[in-house]
């Protein structure tokens, strides 16, 4: 079993503050946003049948909703809340108004609010509604919403490569993967 002193945590926690994943967390919001930018307004909203289901717009809602549940409330997150047929998913200009509105509210958060806990509500079950309360922080559920962003990015930018769009290749790309192909 491995065993880590109060020390070592203490020492990591020092290396590894809580404001670096709030910094990555807006490199990836201006990903979005730069990815957004660029993309012609008819291909926001394009659906590429039989390949998707969804658009580009749908999947930015999705990940803006995450977003925003962290917004709303410091002690309960609460996933479950879609704003599903909202006008971010029509409107890119609407979307990138709501992505630099995060980036905002991410540079006011104070480290102490981050590492404050919270609990998380979100669905657990497809057969049936069901709901989950989990134990999390904020600078958590930060980190869980980048990364998840970057998952739907992922399927924007190759829903946007199918409608013929350039696209930056490290849009889309998870850190962990940045720093093996920078390493190879």
């Amino acid at each position: 079993m491995f065993v880590t002193s109060n020390k070592v945590l203490e020492d990591i926690r020092e290396q590894h503050s809580p404001s670096i994943a709030v910094k990555g967390c807006i490199e990836t919001l201006e990903q979005g946003f730069l990815f957004l930018e660029k993309l012609p307004e008819k291909d926001y909203v394009a659906i590429v049948e039989p390949y998707f289901s969804s658009s580009i717009g749908q999947h930015f809602r999705h990940v803006l909703d995450i977003f925003h549940s962290l917004t709303k409330s410091r002690q309960i997150i609460d996933y479950n809340q879609r704003r599903r047929g909202h006008d971010v998913e029509q409107s890119k200009s609407a979307a990138m108004g709501e992505v630099q509105a995060i980036i905002q509210w991410l540079k006011e958060v104070n480290e102490e609010e981050l590492l404050e806990p919270v609990t998380i509500l979100t669905e657990v079950s497809v057969s049936q509604t069901e709901s989950s309360a989990m134990s999390s922080t904020l600078i958590r559920e930060i980190t869980f919403a980048a990364l998840h962003a970057t998952h739907h990015y992922a399927m924007a930018k190759v829903l946007s490569k199918m409608l013929g769009n350039a696209t930056c290749e490290e849009f889309g790309v998870a850190p962990a993967t940045a720093t093996f192909i920078r390493e190879q």
